[in-house]
């Protein structure tokens, strides 16, 4: 009979700052960076670094993105909001 080896249990922070990522980039940031700090702890055998790395560079980039957004929207609006007054 053939054994399997058990896979690694992934860390649940790892997984919910990657869905995170798409949704609360600031979030997913956030719980990565516990994340990975779980993920370095000495004795810890769980899975999910590559998770968490990538909910990092997704939530920055997200995050990034949407102060892009608010800065040109804001501006939009203060504009139109300025001419409206002359």
């Amino acid at each position: 009979m053939t054994q399997y080896a058990a896979s690694a249990k992934t860390n649940v922070l790892a997984l919910v700052g990657f869905i995170a990522a798409f949704m609360i980039p600031l979030a997913g940031v956030i719980l990565s960076v516990f994340a990975r700090r779980q993920l370095d702890a000495p004795g810890n055998a769980e899975a999910g670094r590559g998770l968490a790395r990538w909910a990092m560079v997704i939530g920055i980039l997200g995050t990034l993105a949407q102060i892009g957004f608010f800065i040109i929207w804001f501006s939009l609006f203060f504009r139109a909001v300025g001419g409206m007054a002359s």
